[in-house]
């Protein structure tokens, strides 16, 4: 996404490049209330079955979840997962400060978090079929 562009000016096209990846497997997305507007609305109904696509005022937001079905309140409730693992990327992978200006600096060091994060997982994982009460196969949640 370039530093231009509106969360708003790229839903669709970002779901469409989602959906050429995996086909059809695509069935819920969830959004942020910046991607809101009424024509993602209209567009992205039509590519996926189970869309939560908040409305950006409170006001709006209100009405919009007490009109809502399971499916959407569904996909609202996994979104925080989704939040989630934004923040242990800022937290966790040195993303609290990004010291290359340039905007390829700034993908690289999105990437290594990424990669970072994986490499975490896949360790802990790992460890965990080894023996699962080893301390380090367990998450943060786990351990508290």
């Amino acid at each position: 996404m370039n530093r231009d562009e509106c969360d708003s000016e790229i839903a669709v096209d970002a779901t469409k490049a989602v959906q050429h990846l995996f086909g059809n497997q695509v069935k819920r997305l969830s959004f942020d209330r910046g991607f809101h507007s009424p024509d993602n609305q209209k567009e992205l109904s039509k590519l996926v079955t189970d869309l939560c696509l908040p409305k950006p005022r409170a006001r709006q937001s209100v009405k919009q979840l007490a009109e809502a079905d399971a499916e959407f309140l569904d996909a609202q409730q996994n979104h925080s997962g989704v939040e989630s693992a934004i923040g242990a990327l800022q937290s966790g992978n040195g993303m609290q400060r990004c010291r290359d200006c340039a905007e390829i600096g700034f993908e690289r060091y999105v990437s290594l978090a990424i990669l970072g994060c994986k490499r975490l997982t896949l360790g802990r994982l790992l460890i965990a079929q080894q023996d699962s009460r080893n301390e380090a196969a367990l998450t943060c949640r786990q351990a508290a």
